[in-house]
């Protein structure tokens, strides 16, 4: 009798675990409805917190900068952000004088953020930075090449590298050799900034070619400590496209990935990695977020984001190539200076950011991009892109992540959205296991009406508030999401 009551009293404690777990559930997606219908008015936010784990392998991802404190991982965990990059590993750091054997001080890098992210289920991207004095030219900058004569040196700090943190707790897999190599460092203000500077203005490929040399050493030191390994060329930034050059300019920079195969280095990488941001400004002609798809220097092929994806693709097709790509930096920045838009950043402006939250990582998502990564995670961030703030909580971007995050789930692309009675918009066909999902937007300031077809269950703001109409009519310009039965 007492084994039959002790069974039926546990049979009602998991009862009432998962009826507790149901209201808390739709209590959060109430409380994230309200505070988006009253964005206009208010600043406030609640994330929804229910997430499954283990994490799944998707395109979203976020630089993260060292920090002492959880609060920063907890959102990202929250957020379901898979991919984390990181600038953990700086060589001039961890290797300040060669000795024979090596010294390596392994205690300059943050290894608590990296077990912490492997930990959580995160894939992280390491960036390998700056040579110590001893492996560069004299009087030379931190982030420029490194001398021929000391490449060995190099793969056997690589090597030892790879070997330490490939493996538990760290599970390292991605390496990314540099940060914005196609700088030439004479234009360097701030030696220290973080750029990549083996970039050679005299050259027709502008440094290209040498940094095939190092991948040529690199790679294989890698991989033969953990033949897993994939291995990214540095981010490269790509001033403006060479074959659409504006006035006066020759885009000589963007030339460094051809500089990299035509000496040999196509087989010496796995993954090619990029970088792309728009400014905001309230009064440019189509929106704010006018300045992705009319940067100057990429709009003739689709803006700062797109636009460099079809010229990479370009460059390696013509090489035989068909590499995977990653927008490893992008987000929606303050303009330089600031301006009167972001001094102090307006209410518009983070709005607008995150807007561009879906904008970035849907697009990237259906151009078929291995992974997009925001900069930065941490608050405020290089002009003010951060997702949370100066105190490290959230901003409305933040919240739109997070929603975009649980709603595509688990989900597939199928197709871009053609519908007849809505030409003006963007959007695209997503499907799971559970329902067909639209995620539509305005292309620019406007606002459009819209008639929705039959079979719409709910309608979803970006921050995932119900907005389904009594009707089918419905104004669209921020994103939406709206769902139907699969």
């Amino acid at each position: 009798m007492n084994s039959i009551i002790r069974a039926f009293k546990l049979l009602l404690m998991v009862f009432v675990l998962i009826s507790a777990i149901g209201i808390s559930f739709r209590r959060n997606r109430e409380t994230v409805a309200s505070a988006s219908m009253a964005a206009s008015s208010s600043t406030t936010y609640l994330p929804i917190t229910l997430h499954g784990y283990p994490r799944p392998v998707t395109g979203f991802g976020a630089q993260v900068l060292p920090n002492k404190s959880n609060q920063v991982m907890d959102y990202m965990k929250d957020a379901d952000v898979y991919w984390m990059r990181v600038n953990a590993i700086n060589w001039n750091e961890i290797e300040p004088i060669r000795t024979d054997p090596p010294t390596y001080h392994w205690e300059m890098v943050n290894e608590t953020n990296l077990s912490s992210a492997s930990l959580n289920g995160m894939q992280i991207i390491a960036t390998i930075r700056f040579a110590p004095e001893w492996a560069r030219e004299p009087q030379s900058f931190e982030c420029s090449p490194i001398l021929q004569d000391k490449l060995d040196e190099y793969t056997q700090f690589l090597q030892a590298l790879v070997q330490r943190y490939s493996y538990p707790p760290y599970n390292i897999k991605y390496w990314e050799l540099g940060n914005e190599p196609d700088i030439d460092p004479s234009l360097l203000t701030d030696p220290g900034s973080g750029f990549g500077c083996w970039g050679d203005e005299s050259d027709d490929y502008y440094g290209g070619g040498y940094y095939a040399e190092m991948l040529k050493v690199a790679y294989p030191a890698i991989k033969a400590v953990d033949p897993t390994a994939q291995v990214l060329i540095g981010g490269l930034l790509l001033d403006c496209d060479p074959t659409n050059p504006p006035p006066g300019k020759a885009c000589k920079p963007a030339k460094f990935l051809e500089g990299i195969l035509n000496n040999g280095g196509g087989p010496f990488f796995d993954i090619v990695s990029f970088h792309g941001y728009p400014t905001y400004s309230s009064s440019a002609p189509g929106g704010e977020l006018y300045y992705d798809t009319h940067f100057p220097g990429w709009e003739v092929r689709g803006g700062v984001v797109l636009g460099k994806v079809d010229f990479l693709r370009e460059v390696l097709a013509n090489n035989g190539l068909n590499k995977p790509i990653m927008h490893t930096e992008g987000s929606l920045i303050c303009p330089e200076g600031n301006g009167a838009d972001c001094n102090p950043p307006s209410a518009a402006f983070f709005q607008a950011q995150a807007d561009y939250v879906v904008w970035l990582y849907v697009r990237n998502w259906v151009a078929g991009l291995k992974g997009t990564i925001w900069y930065q995670f941490n608050g405020p961030g290089w002009r003010n892109g951060g997702l949370l703030d100066e105190n490290q909580d959230p901003r409305p971007a933040y919240y739109a992540l997070d929603f975009l995050t649980q709603e595509l789930k688990g989900a597939t692309y199928v197709a871009p959205i053609a519908h007849p009675q809505f030409p003006p918009l963007v959007g695209y066909e997503f499907k799971t296991s559970t329902k067909k999902i639209w995620v539509l937007w305005s292309p620019d300031a406007g606002t459009y009406a819209i008639q929705l077809p039959g079979g719409v269950l709910h309608v979803l703001d970006k921050y995932g508030a119900d907005i389904t109409p009594a009707g089918s009519d419905i104004n669209v310009k921020s994103p939406i999401y709206v769902e139907f039965a699969p």
